[in-house]
């Protein structure tokens, strides 16, 4: 949480809006790739590994598949190079940034498989201690360049890169050598494996080949009608609101195992998971997006500076993408970890083609052959955050019939909460800091009091309501006795 905010605060000031919104281009066009040629193994792997205690041969399996697909990355680019159609892709980019950025992507990827590796065995403490000290380490050297004033677009990927290799190579150690035999050992099971992968993600191919695509279009036409600076402006919305997936972010993949180690044997412990973490989670991603959206102005004043200030609008949308993102992880895992990859398959594309649609209409120019809205960066959220809200209650719906649980009663919790912690968050983030700037504070002050504030009034609101955010009052005790004791 640490590195995501200093980061986000560093980072963008600065790059400046046009070179931050390359790099983030350059990011998101290398995710894209690697999920055309995904075709479902991320899932698989860990679905298949989280059923077993003993998968050695799988990841040898994996390991080959993710080499396969990294090469086919290269050779892409490097035909790319040679023919001169880089632009095709990476429109406006340079060829070094290309590989840079694309290698440093797959790095990422490569260290997250790694973790996810330890998840589905059981052991996360040492995956996540790992990454927790990695990634001071990348805060103080990105401290370093910034206060050295040689931070750039080269300087902070390069960081970035060296602390996923660190990462990887940490992770690998302590996995692969010390847990050779759980996660390693044994022949390549080459035959059995693809047969059950082949079951698993057949539903899947179609949407592997053309999500990538539809996710990449949209920044595509930013990139293409308005420019790297505008891209910017959505990128850092984009990263502030992911700070506030921090919790869900970290606790999907034990859910996931859990949904794939209990469904098949007790599907009524299975449907009390799902809705425990649903609560939880909702109500974490809730608060930090109602805090950030009514705090979107300050925020961006006092931490990327004036030239960002036009990503105030955009970071008030986006702050609420992280709702329908936590409830999009919990549904898509409990699904594909109870290998119920053709329902998701068929709601995923009926759900894909008004987004398709909506993305069009919200960027294209009034000039277009085709007239759209032209809202750009503004435009883009509107789609993520909004259509993805209501396109995951869809899914929210799908699991909650699957398990036997009341969806409109999930729903009308969802909304009292929603309007309880929204109304909190206006009167502090809106009329509080507008009167403690009234006040000569400054806008840093305004905002500090403020969050201060906002953390107390939920807290109060948790432990008089504790229902409410998916807790008993007991637990919270607990928790606290078990803080007090550690």
């Amino acid at each position: 949480m640490l590195l995501a905010v200093v980061t986000a605060s560093i980072v963008p000031r600065a790059l400046g809006p046009a070179t931050y919104g390359n790099y983030n281009f350059l990011l998101s066009t290398s995710a894209a790739i690697r999920g055309f040629l995904d075709n479902g193994t991320q899932q698989a792997f860990f679905t298949f590994s989280s059923q077993t205690r003993v998968s050695g041969p799988l990841t040898k399996l994996y390991a080959l598949a993710l080499s396969g697909q990294f090469a086919i990355t290269l050779t892409l680019i490097g035909l790319a190079a040679a023919t001169g159609k880089i632009d095709w892709l990476w429109r406006g980019q340079r060829l070094d940034q290309v590989v840079l950025v694309t290698a440093l992507d797959w790095t990422l990827f490569l260290a997250l498989s790694l973790q996810q590796l330890g998840d589905t065995k059981g052991r996360t403490i040492y995956p996540q201690l790992a990454a927790a000290a990695v990634s001071m380490l990348t805060l103080a050297g990105l401290l370093a360049l910034r206060f050295t004033r040689t931070l750039d677009f080269y300087t902070f990927a390069w960081l970035n890169l060296g602390g996923a290799v660190l990462t990887c190579f940490v992770l690998s150690f302590r996995l692969i050598g010390r847990h050779r035999a759980q996660v390693w050992d044994g022949d390549t099971a080459f035959r059995g494996y693809v047969q059950r992968w082949w079951r698993f993600t057949r539903p899947l191919i179609l949407l592997q080949y053309y999500f990538p695509v539809v996710a990449y279009l949209g920044l595509y036409l930013i990139q293409r009608w308005y420019g790297s600076e505008e891209l910017g402006f959505y990128s850092l919305a984009l990263q502030w609101s992911a700070f506030a997936m921090v919790f869900t972010t970290s606790g999907v993949s034990i859910f996931w195992r859990e949904i794939a180690y209990s469904a098949a044997q007790d599907l009524r412990h299975t449907a009390k998971t799902y809705e425990q973490f649903s609560k939880i989670f909702f109500f974490l991603s809730l608060v930090l997006s109602c805090g950030l959206s009514a705090g979107s102005s300050l925020l961006v004043q006092v931490v990327a500076g004036p030239r960002f200030s036009a990503a105030a609008k955009v970071l008030a949308i986006m702050a609420f993408y992280p709702i329908s993102q936590t409830i999009n992880q919990l549904t898509v895992a409990s699904m594909k970890a109870t290998e119920r990859t053709g329902s998701y398959a068929r709601w995923s594309f009926i759900l894909s083609v008004p987004e398709l649609l909506l993305t069009y209409i919200l960027l294209a120019p009034a000039a277009a052959a085709v007239p759209g809205l032209h809202l750009g960066a503004t435009g883009m959220a509107i789609k993520t955050a909004v259509y993805g809200l209501l396109a995951a209650q869809v899914y929210d719906w799908v699991n909650c019939k699957f398990f036997g649980i009341s969806y409109m009663a999930a729903l009308a919790r969802k909304a009292i909460a929603a309007a309880i912690v929204g109304t909190v968050a206006v009167l502090i983030f809106g009329a509080g800091a507008s009167w403690l700037q009234r006040q000569t504070y400054s806008n840093l002050g305004a905002l500090c009091a403020a969050a201060c504030a906002y953390v107390i009034a939920i807290g109060m609101i948790v432990v008089l309501w504790p229902s409410l955010a998916g807790v008993t009052r007991e637990q919270i005790r607990q928790g606290v006795r078990l803080s007090s004791r550690r």
